[in-house]
């Protein structure tokens, strides 16, 4: 039993038992929600007001009080919550300073194009590969697909341009 508990707080775990998990998860988020799980809807959600905040739109879209009330908030949150928390208990947290300008700059624009990306393309890994494929929905697949030939291209280009 020791080693179950160990294994369930520092891992790692198999693949088959992560697969599990997050179809338990979807399925119960669908019948609580009764929509399935989205991500960029909620972050850009946070944008308009953050935009609003800073003067930089002038419509006013959310109150502080409505972006709390959203349960994607909270998915959201426990999304990033539950990534450093197995960051953390697999001891695999490494914080290190930038050691090449270049590393920081293709990181930063990265991040931009995948949450462009994610936004136009109105869905993120979880909203348009997981709810597509459970869906039984072709887009799903085809969305699958694309991200294979995307890491396969960024993987290319990383290791000619960066490494």
């Amino acid at each position: 039993m020791k080693t179950f508990w160990k294994a369930f707080f520092h891992g790692p775990w198999p693949y088959w038992v992560g697969a599990v998990v997050l179809a338990f998860l979807n399925i119960t988020i669908l019948y609580i929600r009764h929509m399935p799980w989205g991500v960029t809807t909620n972050i850009e959600q946070w944008a308009q007001w953050l935009g609003d905040q800073l003067g930089i739109m002038t419509e006013n879209h959310y109150t502080f009080k409505e972006l709390m009330s959203f349960s994607g908030t909270y998915l959201n949150l426990g999304v990033v919550l539950g990534a450093l928390w197995s960051t953390l208990a697999a001891s695999q947290a490494r914080f290190r300073p930038v050691r090449q300008k270049k590393f920081f700059i293709s990181a930063v624009i990265g991040g931009i194009l995948m949450g462009y990306g994610a936004r136009i393309a109105y869905g993120c890994n979880i909203g348009g590969l997981l709810n597509g494929i459970a869906s039984s929905s072709l887009t799903g697949w085809i969305f699958g697909g694309a991200i294979l030939v995307g890491t396969w291209i960024g993987t290319k280009l990383l290791l000619r341009f960066l490494v």
